[in-house]
């Protein structure tokens, strides 16, 4: 057996937040899930620490990261903007 060929049975374990909201109904390839549309990759630069941050607010409210970007370009969420005496 090649060393390069990786177990089918090796399953990644993913964080509370990062799981699928349950619904009664199996996901689809191609077909949306919680919106009208399906998502599609798209990339965004970000510091080490923006991406931090936006892994802790995501895990807060119990999301994904995605999730939680879509949901702040749905204006599901609101982003307030916070003073600062810089």
């Amino acid at each position: 057996m090649s060393s390069s060929k990786r177990s089918k049975s090796r399953k990644t374990v993913r964080q509370p937040h990062q799981k699928k909201p349950s619904s009664k109904k199996k996901s689809l390839r191609g077909k949306p899930e919680l919106y009208d549309e399906l998502k599609k990759p798209t990339t965004v630069a970000l510091t080490a620490t923006a991406t931090a941050g936006l892994d802790q607010l995501a895990a807060e409210m119990g999301i994904s990261r995605s999730e939680f970007v879509e949901r702040i370009g749905r204006r599901i969420l609101e982003v307030a903007a916070q003073n600062s005496s810089a």
